[in-house]
């Protein structure tokens, strides 16, 4: 585990294996863990740099609202601080929509952008779910996890998962990290419809069919708005990164070749 301070602000983050690097970023209420599932499946020889959002993690927690310039700018310094003149990036949910804002802000330093579950702007339900979130939260982290396995997964893992879900909210809950209800204001704001039209970099956007927090028709919408992307969809929930970890783990590995 390592940190990087730019200005007042200490970003936590982690390497992990050798080859091209790809900087990381994890969804709502994560830290830079987020993503161990797909790294350890992911067959590609890459350099993970594994980033984590203020209020995650070794990250500083924000002083007030996040600035998504911000945040998106010191990931980048980061990787430039680390020797990495062009790197792919990956995110998943709010990390997607800050991997997507990145490779539109830095678009010489970008050599792929992979988006998993992301949005471009947040409408009405989406609001009234993150309001949702920040209310269970508020409340216990333990009854927003047994909200989150339920809502988040399909019926199918949900099959699998039934006879151990007291355990696997209980561990879940442990890694609920401080920032969470400020990630979640920030999810509330998210519009970057301008930024999706300057990135050039090749991009892949993958969906969950059965996500119930952000519809597969963000993801579609993305496509229609970056030139050149091209959308997978893949039968899961949300939680896609845990659920279908193999697949996603397989589609960065073709398109980090780009």
């Amino acid at each position: 585990m390592a940190t990087h301070v730019s200005g007042t602000r200490t970003i936590g983050y982690d390497t992990h294996g050798e080859g091209a690097p790809i900087l990381v970023i994890h969804g709502t209420t994560q830290s830079r863990t987020g993503w161990d599932q797909v790294r350890a499946a992911c067959s590609a020889p890459l350099q993970w740099v594994t980033v984590e959002m203020p209020g995650s993690g070794e990250s500083s927690m924000p002083e007030g609202p996040i600035d998504l310039d911000q945040v998106c700018d010191d990931f980048a310094d980061l990787m430039k601080v680390r020797g990495h003149e062009r790197y792919h990036v990956a995110g998943y949910s709010l990390g997607a929509v800050m991997a997507l804002h990145l490779a539109a802000r830095h678009p010489g330093a970008v050599e792929s952008v992979t988006s998993v579950c992301g949005w471009a702007r947040t409408d009405a339900r989406m609001r009234l779910t993150f309001d949702l979130w920040r209310r269970l939260l508020s409340i216990g982290t333990d009854l927003f996890m047994r909200y989150a396995l339920v809502d988040g997964y399909t019926a199918e893992t949900l099959e699998v998962l039934e006879p151990m879900a007291d355990a696997a909210v209980q561990l879940a809950a442990t890694m609920i990290q401080p920032g969470s209800d400020a990630q979640l204001e920030l999810d509330a704001r998210i519009d970057i419809v301008e930024s999706l039209a300057k990135v050039v970099a090749p991009c892949l956007v993958i969906g969950g069919l059965q996500d119930r927090w952000v519809d597969v028709s963000k993801s579609r919408d993305i496509v229609s708005r970056v030139a050149g992307s091209r959308l997978v969809e893949i039968d899961a929930g949300h939680l896609l990164i845990g659920e279908r970890a193999d697949a996603v783990a397989a589609l960065i590995s073709e398109h980090a070749r780009v």
